[in-house]
């Protein structure tokens, strides 16, 4: 069947066919990036009923409802959804929540960062995909395009939407835009083609009607040149240096980022990097009877591929904050700013702030700047340190508030089974959620390595470094481990924050910045927040000295606040302290700890795909996002070298200058068109009516050309010719081309 015949068969024009498409594409981005928040905080399946439920509704009432009536529609769908969201809010009055929370997503803040996402996604989707078909489906393609865009647009402001899904929104709405206009242009033709202008011009070789006609096929082609213009331009000035890490760069500007840069800047978020670097710049010197872990945030929703901390803070007015749960005991610990930082660590639980830098109570109830620090700057914090033995929290069961397990056993719904299997293998003897804590903690330790330099997983980053990679740093480790835990049910926490840094007094301590640190914290009924940490210590810690001894040797050694360089004071490097638990003197005989199941304690094997153990490393393959996009832009330019030529000069040359071999017959002809094109480039082209040999004569061909016209006569006068014959003709066509 010819594309002509195929063309007549369809319902639809094909211009409209290209709108409808991209109108999906318009609205398929903001749809793509709703998917991924339903997914990163639980099943997908409702929202993807409700889209569907909302296409199919628009599709049917496209037919019989008036455009004034399907804005109604959309009103009430998006009112219902606000209603439902409101309904559903845990503040009284909920409105001040909702109000929050809108005022901080138009300045920035992601979704992600809502408590109550997954309800907001599925309040919110039915409207703009219900107006957005509706209208492209009545050809109101700049109205859809409208619907579509402010959806797009929100979430490019909230930052959810990343660079390659905004941009291939961008590129449905203009494709919608330019084949819609087409399909509106050829829509107005008359569909009587005897009442068409040129319909007595001339018999029926004028060629297809409306959308067909050549000016509707140049407009097509004139469409998609433009979308591959809006795509391949800004990715070519990505790769200018002028304007890489700017809003025209593709590139997000994560790489290079130290420890701290990537976690400490008192951000509601932290995305898992690649390789890091660390520096030994002073950031704070503290004044404490002991050393801690000093903590700064902790991140309760796992997005796959990084972390986020849900909730608002709330001003500090000065009052004491809630202890932990279970027995605890008093820590003071003075902080000194040494360079401009924008948090404030302190041993957890921080239940009092003092210090000029005013300070929000986070949503976890720990202390967040209102600004940042300047070097100088000081502040105290008085902390409650859980005090809690290893049979007591072995005992603390399993009865989880409703918040809690909501909050911290969240997993994105694409996590792999995998990711459970293993965790439930490893920890098949762990009579507890302790130990099951301390299984993972210390399979963690013992199977896998620490280093800075890393590849960054596509996506899971829990699954990547559990199957497919052998070492890692921090991040790694403590993202994992607060994966495998959520797996069996166990709240647990990504934590940041500091180690307790070089002691250079009996009760002081120079905290750098090479003393970043990611762990874990494990939530325990009746106790509270018990701290793990599955990093290996002693790699880690090697690392750290070589930086700080290579500080040391540069002729401008660091100095803390009173100016007087480091070394003095002669420091002696403390270790980190117990990452577990408060001994009150109670402890009853110890119980040895399960471990891991011999059956499944390998990883990263060579067999296994990605372990790096083969030298092998293969380029990650592009999203679907990308993959749309390249498909697009290609099509673009391909439209752009029809349409200048550049695509037919290119098949000219290849077929002048290659001959595929057939058959004697069709190589002897494919020769002789060839030298003809050659002399009609050359010369001029042969008239019509002119003989071969009286063309030959007129322009005064050599002999070459003349013995190939002879071997086409015989082959067009005698019948037949052989191979030997075919070969002597594309010999002679071969030189003929050689010679231009």
């Amino acid at each position: 069947m010819s594309a002509a015949a195929v063309r007549d068969r369809l319902p639809w024009s094909g211009s409209r066919i290209l709108a409808l498409l991209a109108s999906a594409l318009a609205i398929g981005a903001p749809l793509r990036t709703m998917f991924y928040l339903s997914d990163v905080v639980g099943d997908p399946t409702l929202f993807l009923a409700l889209t569907a439920l909302s296409l199919v509704g628009a599709t049917l009432l496209a037919r019989v409802l008036r455009p004034p009536l399907a804005v109604a529609v959309g009103a009430v769908l998006f009112a219902g959804g606000l209603g439902a969201y409101i309904l559903n809010l845990s503040t009284d009055p909920a409105v001040t929540e909702l109000l929050a929370d809108t005022a901080a997503l138009l300045t920035g803040r992601s979704l992600l960062q809502i408590a109550k996402v997954r309800l907001w996604v599925l309040s919110f989707a039915p409207a703009p995909v219900f107006l957005t078909w509706y209208f492209a489906l009545r050809r109101w393609y700049v109205t859809a395009t409208a619907a579509a865009g402010t959806a797009l647009a929100f979430f490019a402001l909230t930052t959810d939407a990343g660079v390659v899904t905004t941009l291939l929104g961008v590129v449905g709405i203009a494709a919608t835009i330019g084949f819609g206009t087409l399909d509106t242009l050829s829509a107005d033709e008359p569909a009587d083609m005897t009442k068409r202008p040129d319909a007595m011009s001339g018999g029926d070789e004028t060629g297809h009607a409306g959308d067909d006609s050549e000016g509707i096929d140049t407009g097509r082609r004139a469409v998609l040149e433009q979308l591959a213009a809006i795509i391949v331009v800004p990715a070519a000035l990505s790769q200018v240096p002028i304007t890489r890490d700017s809003l025209l760069s593709y590139d997000d500007g994560s790489d290079g980022q130290t420890v701290e840069g990537s976690l400490f800047d008192a951000g509601e978020s932290l995305s898992v990097l690649g390789s890091i670097s660390l520096t030994p710049e002073i950031r704070y010197t503290v004044e404490s009877e002991e050393p801690r872990y000093w903590r700064v945030a902790s991140y309760d929703r796992y997005t796959g591929d990084g972390w986020v901390r849900t909730g608002n803070p709330r001003p500090y007015d000065g009052q004491r904050l809630d202890s932990p749960e279970g027995e605890t005991r008093t820590l003071r610990q003075e902080f000194q700013a040494e360079s401009t930082i924008g948090t404030v660590p302190a041993a957890w639980r921080p239940v009092r702030y003092s210090g000029e830098p005013s300070v929000s109570v986070s949503s976890e109830g720990g202390f967040q700047p209102d600004g940042t620090l300047s070097a100088g700057d000081s502040y105290e914090v008085r902390s409650e340190l859980l005090v809690a033995t290893p049979d007591g929290l072995r005992g603390a069961g399993t009865d989880y508030d409703g918040v809690t397990a909501e909050l911290y056993t969240q997993l994105p719904d694409s996590t792999p089974d995998r990711v459970t299997e293993r965790t439930s293998i490893l920890t098949a003897n762990a009579e507890n959620p302790y130990e099951t804590a301390l299984v993972v903690e210390r399979w963690l330790q013992e199977s896998k390595g620490y280093s800075l330099e890393v590849d960054r997983p596509g996506f899971n980053v829990a699954d990547a470094f559990l199957f497919e990679m052998d070492e890692g740093y921090c991040v790694y480790f403590a993202t994992t481990m607060v994966t495998m835990l959520r797996t069996q049910g166990i709240p647990a926490r990504m934590t940041v924050g500091y180690t307790s840094g070089q002691r250079i007094e009996e009760n002081r301590w120079v905290v750098r910045g090479l003393n970043s640190h990611a762990w874990v914290e494990v939530y325990f009924p009746g106790q509270g927040w018990v701290q793990f940490d599955p990093t290996p210590s002693g790699p880690r810690e090697e690392i750290r000295q070589q930086r700080i001894e290579e500080a040391s040797s540069d002729e401008s050694s660091p100095t803390v606040g009173d100016g007087v360089p480091v070394e003095r004071y002669t420091p002696s490097d403390t270790s980190t302290p117990a990452p577990l638990t408060e001994t009150n003197g109670t402890e009853a005989e110890p119980t040895e700890t399960p471990t891991a199941t011999e059956t499944s304690t390998q990883t990263g094997t060579a067999a296994e795909p990605g372990s790096g153990e083969s030298g092998l490393s293969l380029p990650a393959l592009p999203s679907r996002e990308e993959m749309t996009l390249g498909v697009v832009a290609l099509l673009g330019i391909a439209a752009g070298a029809r349409r200048s030529g550049l695509s037919e000069r290119a098949y000219r040359a290849v077929w002048l200058r290659y001959q595929r071999r057939v058959d004697p017959e069709t190589d002897v002809e494919r020769a002789f068109q060839r030298a003809m094109y050659v002399l009609a480039k050359e010369h001029r082209a042969r008239n019509g009516g002119e003989t071969v040999r009286a063309y030959l004569d007129a322009i005064g061909a050599d002999n070459r050309v003349r013995r190939l016209a002879t071997l086409r006569e015989r082959l067009r006068y005698g019948g037949e010719v052989d191979e030997a014959i075919a070969d002597e003709a594309v010999e002679i066509a071969d030189g003929i081309v050689s010679d231009r």
